[in-house]
């Protein structure tokens, strides 16, 4: 197996969260008296920001992106590369616009249900392309890059990361609950 073949599996998991996010989005720009759902807008902000962030795109950019940067890549790729790093950037600014907003609308401001629009929007716009461009125009061609062995290789860096970052995350979930008050 292709090492692309996890990221591209993760991608149709990260469009089913973005086709739903698009759609409340869309019930809330058509129905002015719509209110957002914090519960799901707690489960779309976590899914982003620990699956498509810090899982995929962790991998992205921590083992393919990182392989790439070490090559003679053409500047086609580079370039795609970089506009998919910054598209990176753009939805952690984006989820991070949402959890603001979505905090402003629990604290009464009347303008955080606009800014949870936009930013649910922005999500929704920001994500088809991106994945797209990733899928059809980077993570196939770049694979002539590297070899059976660094593929295999690639294949093994990603299925630690998921390891890692799993262990980590319920360690965590737990640590916070063994030493309370530490944070005071």
């Amino acid at each position: 197996m292709l090492p692309i073949g996890p990221l591209m599996k993760e991608h149709r998991k990260i469009e089913r969260m973005v086709a739903l996010i698009a759609g409340h989005a869309d019930e809330l720009r058509v129905d002015e008296d719509a209110e957002p759902d914090p519960d799901f807008i707690f489960d779309a902000l976590t899914f982003m920001r620990e699956y498509a962030d810090e899982c995929h795109h962790g991998k992205e950019e921590d083992i393919l992106f990182a392989a790439l940067e070490d090559r003679e890549i053409s500047s086609e790729h580079r370039q795609i590369m970089a506009q998919l790093i910054e598209d990176h950037e753009r939805g952690r600014e984006l989820v991070g616009a949402l959890d603001d907003a979505t905090s402003g609308w629990e604290d009464g401001e009347d303008d955080a249900r606009e800014g949870i629009l936009e930013a649910l929007e922005g999500i929704a716009d920001l994500y088809p392309d991106h994945i797209a461009t990733e899928d059809d125009e980077l993570f196939i061609p770049v694979m002539s890059y590297f070899s059976d062995a660094e593929k295999e290789d690639m294949m093994e860096a990603m299925w630690d990361f998921d390891h890692e970052l799993f262990t980590e995350l319920y360690e965590s979930c737990i640590v916070q609950w063994e030493e309370p008050g530490d944070d005071d």
